[in-house]
């Protein structure tokens, strides 16, 4: 499998530019880096392949991973990709997924600290198991994508309301996932039922 690298594409560099103070991207190759700041260690991988939607996790990239998960096995993990390595049934999205999906599943069914993939690309929140884990998409900040699960639907962005997630990380209960919208609202109302 030919691994190709992100560094070629013009929205790797200003990313690179803008977080070079934070030390943690690294200056050249793939986009891929490891935060071992917090209790859960954060891991992004890259699936970038430019001029292209859909994504792909060569070799390289996938062996970085396995290395990077053993070396320190029992620390809880957030892996953060864009491209989602399952099928929404989305169709046109779904065709323009993640090559060798396969081969990530093998990866993460080795390491059980890995305790969610986080992933954009379907400006939708969905969620799914995947390799002994979560697998999820994060709603989109700006429009959503039209949620259509016909064959051969044309993608559409409709004016939902642009959302985002929070994850809480609790040692005794593990990984909290609030997904909530952006957005002018009334006041909160008093809850009048007793807990």
């Amino acid at each position: 499998m030919q691994c190709y690298f992100g560094g070629g594409n013009r929205a790797v560099e200003p990313l690179r530019a803008a977080f070079a103070a934070d030390d943690y991207l690294p200056a050249n190759g793939f986009l891929q880096y490891a935060i071992e700041d917090y209790p859960v260690r954060l891991i992004a991988l890259d699936t970038l392949v430019p001029g292209e939607a859909g994504g792909l996790l060569c070799s390289e990239r996938l062996a970085w991973l396995d290395h990077t998960l053993a070396s320190a096995a029992a620390r809880p993990v957030l892996l953060m990709m864009h491209h989602p390595p399952f099928s929404t049934g989305i169709e046109r999205m779904d065709q323009a997924g993640l090559q060798n999906s396969e081969a990530l599943a093998a990866v993460v069914a080795r390491h059980p600290q890995v305790e969610r993939i986080l992933c954009g690309h379907l400006h939708r929140a969905i969620d799914r198991r995947f390799a002994g884990t979560i697998a999820g998409t994060a709603p989109c900040t700006a429009a959503q994508l039209r949620l259509s699960l016909m064959p051969d639907a044309p993608l559409r962005f409709m004016f939902e309301p642009p959302g985002y997630q929070l994850h809480l990380w609790c040692e005794d209960s593990g990984l909290i996932t609030h997904t909530a919208v952006f957005g002018d609202w009334p006041d909160p109302h008093p809850l009048r039922v007793a807990l």
